[in-house]
């Protein structure tokens, strides 16, 4: 199943500070994203009708968008581990 990241994980480690683990939900990010990715779908429909009616040869708008919702939901499962001489900070997308 495609499905956009939904949860944001992350830690911050430091040895004069105690560790700090922040749950960010981007389930929230994307109910109020959704009304622009439907607007911006229909308005995508509505380019690609009207360009293959002119004959023009490129008339995929629709189909770049569904590419980068697919890219956005490749991003599950990333982890990001950056450390420094005194801080460790860790991220990982689910």
């Amino acid at each position: 199943m495609i499905a956009p990241p939904l949860v944001l994980r992350l830690s911050v480690e430091s040895p004069e500070r105690r560790r700090v683990r922040l749950w960010l939900p981007l389930f929230l990010v994307w109910l109020l994203l959704l009304p622009l990715g439907l607007l911006a779908l229909a308005l995508a429909a509505i380019a690609d009708a009207v360009l293959l009616l002119a004959g023009e040869r490129y008339h995929h708008c629709t189909v770049l968008l569904f590419r980068c919702l697919q890219v956005l939901a490749e991003t599950r499962g990333t982890v990001v581990r950056v450390r420094g001489e005194r801080t460790t900070v860790e991220m990982t997308i689910a």
